[in-house]
C-alpha cells in the first residue's frame, strides 16, 4: 500500500479523537505485517517489553507516522491540551506476550503521555479462549492538573488491576473492548483512559505482539511516568 494512501482520511478521522476520546484507523495489514513480527520478535528475545529496536524503527518509519500522524497530535496537544514541549516527545516499546502468559493480565493503568497508539503486529485466534484484548475506559478520569493528583489517582486506580476490579470499574463507565482482529491501529488519550489487557489463553495460535507508541508526556523530567519508564528500562 501506498503510505500517502493510507494517511489520506487522517484528518477525518482525527476530528472525533478528543469528542470520542479514541479513534481507530485504517487497517494495517497490507505492510507485511509476518515479517515484521518475526524481526521485532527476535530482536526482543525473552523480554515482554523492548523499547525501540532497529525492527519496531524500521516498522515506524515506513509507516511514516512522524510525517503524516505526529504533525497533527500536535497540533491538537498544543490548542486543546495546553501542551508546551516538543515533537519528539515520544515513546515507543513493543510488547510481547506468550500464550499462557498470566503475569501482563489485567494490570489496569493511566499513562502519563496525552496520546497512545497501539498497532497490532501479530494476533493470536482461539477457540475458546481471550485473546489478549485490550480493555479500556475513554475519560476514566479528568487530566490530572499536576504530578501529586497524577501520583494519587494512579494509587487509588489500582485498586481496579485486576479481573474482578475491572468488571465493578465498568459497571459505572462505558467499557471498550478492542480485539486487533481487524488489524487496525487504535489512538486514544492516554492520560485519561483507563486501559488493560485480558489474558492471552494457553490455546492461542501464537503470541500477541503490538507496538505502542507514546507521544508527549506533559510531566516534568522526573514525574510519575519517566520514573516508571525508567525502572522498566533497568
Amino acid at each position: 500500500m501506498d503510505v500517502r494512501q493510507y494517511w489520506e482520511d487522517i484528518d477525518i478521522r482525527l476530528e472525533s479523537l478528543m469528542e470520542r476520546g479514541f479513534v481507530k484507523l485504517p487497517s494495517i495489514i497490507e505492510f507485511d505485517l509476518d515479517g515484521m513480527a518475526n524481526d521485532i520478535s527476535n530482536e526482543m528475545g525473552e523480554n515482554t517489553f523492548s523499547e525501540l529496536c532497529l525492527s519496531h524503527k524500521v516498522f515506524i518509519d515506513k509507516l511514516a507516522i512522524n510525517e503524516y500522524l505526529v504533525p497533527k497530535l500536535l497540533e491538537i496537544a498544543e490548542d486543546q491540551l495546553d501542551y508546551g514541549g516538543q515533537c519528539s516527545n515520544q515513546y515507543h516499546v513493543a510488547r510481547k506476550v506468550a500464550p499462557g502468559d498470566s503475569k501482563e493480565m489485567y494490570r489496569a493503568h493511566f499513562d502519563s503521555h496525552l496520546f497512545t497508539m497501539v498497532l497490532p503486529i501479530q494476533i493470536p485466534v482461539s477457540n475458546s479462549g481471550t485473546i489478549g484484548e485490550l480493555v479500556y475506559f475513554p475519560r476514566a478520569r479528568e487530566a490530572p492538573k499536576n504530578e501529586l493528583v497524577n501520583f494519587f489517582d494512579k494509587v487509588y486506580y489500582k485498586r481496579f488491576a485486576s479481573k474482578d476490579g475491572l468488571i465493578k470499574f465498568g459497571m459505572s463507565q462505558m467499557q471498550m473492548t478492542e480485539t486487533f482482529l481487524s488489524y487496525e491501529p487504535l489512538i486514544f488519550i492516554g492520560n485519561t483512559t483507563l486501559h488493560t489487557n485480558k489474558q492471552v489463553s494457553e490455546d492461542c495460535s501464537s503470541q500477541r505482539l503490538t507496538l505502542l507508541a507514546h507521544f508527549f508526556d506533559p510531566s516534568p523530567k522526573y514525574g510519575v511516568g519517566s520514573i516508571l519508564r525508567m525502572l522498566r528500562a533497568r
